[in-house]
């Protein structure tokens, strides 16, 4: 017994050494430590960033620590264009180039690499390294910064392709080079639509960007978005701090509220350079940022985009641009003189067709399209939806599926005071037999409501009677009341709701302030960007929102230069730039019951972003 006891006694002593010597080792933990994020630094580069009297077409770039080559084939810009793409070959922690061809003889060319060197283990690129070096006895030293955003919205614009063209072509005007040949300069924008160019020579040059669908750095397809400027841009001297520091991180991220910069002043100059661009900037550098609207152009050739059946009965015709003139030809049309009704978008771009299935024997149209005397398109057009392939015992179960007239109505809580009630239909409307629906309004019931077609196709009626505040509405509509000229009845439906109290509304007075008059066009939007009123303005205007939900607005003016009442695109040949917007800075916040009053005051030299933070658009 006494060596039971001794024994378990040893064994408990032991166990707790063990547990003391486990939990201290535990102390510090083998977690490695914080992620790393820094990317790889650049130890040595032979011949150094920026060398003259290139002429062994290599380059040896030594870092400190293993990389890897990210997509390095579509990151790789070359300035001014080479013919043969440079061989990249890795040696422990070095990265060699070399050229395949010889290169043009007193000329600056600028590698720009994105974001193609990363590290081995974590994936962190250099972003936007930039190697530099002439075969001559100097290096062009100039620079070029700037930022792309959409013209329509001042989205920033990730990934275009930023290009420089030199009148250095007998054969080509300058201006259609863009639409010919490569550019000479190139670069490409980043997350925030900020670009960098440097290495430039003492030049004038005309200044391009390109959504380049096909790789090829020419504007040659009429789905490539593209922005310019209306001037030859003459690029500036911006020295460097540190040289040897050549990524752009910090260069181009100036932060304004107008995209448009007046550097006139020396205070703003300094204020600057010292805010946004002092790691990398001297701090006596003239910066001038050049502001690039993107667009694309409006389409001159006539095209047949897209035709598709919607739903049952109902055809739907897209084309590239207004065409109401294009001539269209069922070659196989029914005998019936009224086998379809037709309703062109307000663009007149979109045809809908109705169809009159009564009449219509055929499973597929055969439809020839054709514009000022020539073949635009010919197509075969399903008329009835494909069927759902079920294997046989499933169809046995299934239910012969029941068709029933499409119907919507406004008699909801956006039934704003004032507002009528209506019914739209998806199909023309044949019959209608309201004996038995009933209206309710409060304690005040109406059978069979009196009703008025407001459309040439009867397929929207408005109800006499206006939303008033805080009333209780109810329209319910029996079983088989409304017939389209198909045959095809509703389906039994009721529309039950509370109209909301004059006090759950906010109210806003928009004091409206243009630098000179012109055709102006403000619209409210809510925060996804939809536009929910449009009013138009000459002059300084003051505008009543009524009726507006709790919660926030956004506001923004088209400079409505050709008073078509519409924001309108550019056209390069012609040298149009696409209308201008503005946003208005900050969020209009309203609140239930309260009345605000704002003044907007702005010019046509304000391009200020919506106060939104919205996700680049990706080229």
């Amino acid at each position: 017994m006494r060596f039971s006891l001794r024994k378990i006694y040893w064994f408990i002593i032991t166990g707790l050494a063990v547990t003391l010597v486990v939990s201290c080792a535990q102390v510090g933990s083998l977690g490695g430590g914080p992620k790393d994020t820094a990317p790889p630094e650049i130890v040595e580069m032979i011949p150094e960033n920026y060398s003259k009297n290139f002429d062994n077409g290599k380059i040896t770039i030594k870092f400190n620590e293993f990389i890897v080559l990210d997509k390095i084939n579509e990151q790789l810009l070359v300035s001014p264009p080479i013919k043969e793409f440079p061989d990249f070959r890795l040696k422990g922690k070095e990265l060699v180039i070399k050229f395949k061809e010889d290169l043009r003889e007193n000329t600056t060319y600028t590698l720009f690499f994105g974001d193609a060197i990363k590290d081995l283990t974590e994936g962190n690129p250099l972003h936007n390294f930039t190697y530099v070096f002439s075969t001559g006895d100097f290096v062009d030293s100039l620079s070029m910064t700037g930022k792309l955003v959409t013209a329509f919205d001042l989205l920033p614009v990730q990934n275009a392709a930023i290009m420089l063209y030199r009148d250095n072509n007998d054969t080509i005007p300058f201006d259609s080079m863009p639409l010919k040949v490569p550019p000479y300069y190139l670069s490409r924008t980043d997350e925030s639509g900020n670009f960098f160019l440097t290495g430039l020579a003492n030049d004038d040059y005309l200044v391009f960007a390109l959504n380049d669908k096909n790789s090829n750095y020419i504007f040659d397809q009429p789905t490539e978005e593209i922005a310019f400027l209306d001037t030859l841009y003459h690029p500036v001297y911006i020295p460097l701090i540190n040289p040897e520091d050549t990524t752009l991180n910090d260069t181009v991220s100036v932060e304004v509220d107008s995209l448009t910069i007046d550097l006139t002043d020396s205070s703003t100059q300094a204020e600057i350079v010292s805010d946004t661009l002092s790691d990398t900037i001297s701090k006596d550098s003239t910066i001038e940022i050049v502001n690039l609207f993107m667009f694309l152009q409006k389409d001159t050739v006539m095209r047949l985009m897209d035709n598709k059946l919607i739903r049952l009965n109902t055809m739907q015709f897209i084309f590239s641009m207004p065409a109401d003139s294009v001539d269209i030809i069922v070659e196989n049309k029914p005998a019936d003189s009224v086998w379809f009704l037709y309703r062109w978008s307000k663009t007149k771009d979109t045809l809908t067709w109705y169809l009159h299935e009564p009449g219509i024997t055929v499973d597929t149209f055969n439809i020839l399209f054709s514009y000022k005397g020539d073949t635009l398109d010919y197509i075969y057009m399903p008329v009835k939806p494909k069927e759902k392939k079920l294997p046989a015992r499933k169809k046995k179960n299934e239910k012969t599926k029941v068709h029933y007239l499409g119907l919507s109505s406004n008699m909801n809580d956006k039934a704003i005071p004032g507002s009528r009630f209506y019914l739209r239909f998806n199909q023309p409307v044949e019959y209608i037999n309201f004996d038995s629906v009933l209206f309710v309004k409060d304690e005040d019931s109406i059978w069979a409501p009196e009703f008025t077609f407001t459309d040439s196709l009867n397929m929207k009626i408005e109800l006499p009677y206006k939303s008033e505040p805080g009333v209780h509405y109810i329209l319910s509509l029996p079983d088989s009341c409304i017939m389209d000229w198909n045959g095809y009845y509703n389906n039994a439906k009721t529309f039950d709701f509370h109209s909301k109290e004059l006090k759950s509304y906010g109210y806003l007075t928009l004091n409206l302030k243009p630098e000179k008059e012109s055709h102006y066009i403000v619209q409210m939007l809510n925060k996804k960007e939809k536009v929910l009123k449009e009013h138009y303005f000459v002059k300084d205007t003051s505008i009543q929102y009524k009726y507006l939900k709790p919660g926030d607005y956004l506001f923004k003016i088209i400079f409505d230069k050709n008073n078509n009442k519409k924001w309108d695109t550019g056209d390069y040949l012609k040298k149009t730039e696409p209308e201008f917007v503005t946003y208005y800075k900050v969020l209009l916040n309203i609140r239930a019951n309260w009345e605000i009053e704002q003044d907007w005051s702005f010019d046509s030299n304000e391009h200020i972003p919506p106060p939104l933070k919205r996700k680049p658009l990706k080229k």
